[in-house]
């Protein structure tokens, strides 16, 4: 088994052929989409990310899958135009898709045709079980019924807390999946396509317990990992770049003095 707690600065699938079978108990991650992506429309310009254009999607997802253990969650962002490959692929390697996620970003896409074309204001996450694993009960948001007050659909008394959420996190209530560029240019932290820890923290509170080991093998600047330490588990990451894998590794460390 890999170090824990740990950014490899690796190939994620060379990475995860040396993680044992089933040792995982959950996987959140954004693979790149194979679009070399470069948001061209900001004032300041990210680097394409490295290897976008040559991700082995297939090879990727078996390894996620072998490592899973049986009754567990993954989570794969994924977007519009490369979502039907996506699925077809997680399904053909034995993953139940359940949903797909819809989160508003923290910020307007600003590519595409910007005349023709509408405004990319959301993440799209395709939610799967390996077997399958209820979620866990917490305390992430309140249920605006009045605590007690029978259901229509069920007849049971509602909770405090809601234990089942909608697919598509939108409004004040929810998380953003996306830091906007003020908020990089604040933490000087800048990738194309930075998540929200805060969103991260959200999935693996619902899908993980304390001291559960995390797999992420696109770790990018670390957010996933930052989720981790926050929530009390384990991760083991890969980031084939090194400049993202140092970006990563200097906001566990920042992190880690606040814990402390």
């Amino acid at each position: 088994m890999l170090e824990i707690n740990k950014i490899h600065n690796m190939d994620c699938i060379d990475g995860m052929k040396l993680i044992e079978d089933e040792s995982i108990d959950l996987v959140v991650t954004d693979p790149p989409y194979g679009i070399e992506y470069q948001n061209n429309y900001t004032l300041r310009k990210h680097n394409k990310i490295y290897g976008d254009n040559k991700i082995d999607y297939l090879s990727m997802g078996k390894e996620c899958y072998r490592v899973l253990k049986n009754n567990s969650h993954a989570y794969f962002f994924t977007r519009f135009d490369v979502y039907p490959y996506h699925y077809v692929q997680l399904k053909k390697i034995g993953f139940n898709i359940k949903n797909v996620l819809v989160i508003e970003k923290g910020h307007i896409g600003g590519g595409g045709d910007l005349d023709g074309g509408f405004a990319n204001n959301c993440e799209w996450l395709i939610f799967c079980h390996k077997g399958r694993r209820v979620f866990n009960k917490t305390k992430l948001m309140k249920n605006t019924k009045p605590v007690g007050k029978k259901t229509a659909r069920h007849n049971n008394p509602a909770q405090e807390y809601k234990t089942r959420f909608n697919s598509c996190w939108f409004g004040d209530r929810y998380p953003k999946s996306t830091y906007n560029s003020s908020w990089q240019k604040k933490n000087n932290m800048f990738h194309p396509t930075i998540k929200n820890v805060e969103c991260i923290k959200w999935l693996i509170q619902i899908s993980s317990n304390y001291g559960d080991l995390i797999l992420d093998p696109f770790m990018g600047s670390g957010s996933t990992a930052v989720a981790c330490m926050l929530t009390e588990r384990n991760f083991i990451g890969f980031e084939i770049s090194g400049d993202y894998c140092r970006i990563a590794e200097r906001r566990l460390a920042q992190q880690s003095q606040v814990i402390i």
